[in-house]
């Protein structure tokens, strides 16, 4: 292989991160919606908001609205359309999660990424496998317990 070709390659290895500067909007059974600033860490060697990015954000939104049913959860299955490249400059992004479907084992929910313009720029699907009931006395993986 071309050495310039093998270099192109390694330069996609890189850190992904900021998703802690999330700031959660709303949250209710089969809902969520938050916001986060475009972080530097979330820019891909193009310029733009790495998908992986995107597709993490959509994937924290399908389940804290299928964490507010009251049930703990895992992805089973995820599907992300990109819609548009977002820079860095774009500043703010808002991540909305809405519950298509609650069966008995699973929710499938819809995400929708937009900016702080309204301009849409991805859309997932997330099927949400619903693992058990969140009992109230049980507590948190940090150790501490819910109010």
């Amino acid at each position: 292989m071309r050495d310039k070709i093998w270099k192109g390659i390694v330069s996609h290895i890189h850190p992904l991160g900021g998703f802690e500067r999330a700031v959660l909007i709303d949250a209710r059974p089969g809902y969520s919606k938050f916001s986060i600033e475009i972080p530097p860490e979330s820019i891909n060697i193009y310029g733009i908001v790495h998908g992986g990015f995107l597709f993490t954000l959509c994937d924290m939104a399908a389940g804290m609205a299928t964490y507010a049913y009251e049930m703990t959860n895992t992805t089973q299955s995820a599907s992300i359309n990109f819609l548009h490249g977002i820079p860095l400059e774009e500043g703010k992004l808002y991540v909305e999660c809405r519950a298509a479907h609650k069966g008995r084992s699973t929710v499938v929910n819809r995400v929708e990424i937009t900016t702080e313009a309204g301009k849409l720029v991805a859309v997932g699907t997330y099927t949400m496998f619903l693992l058990q009931k969140i009992e109230d006395d049980e507590p948190l993986e940090n150790g501490s317990h819910r109010v």
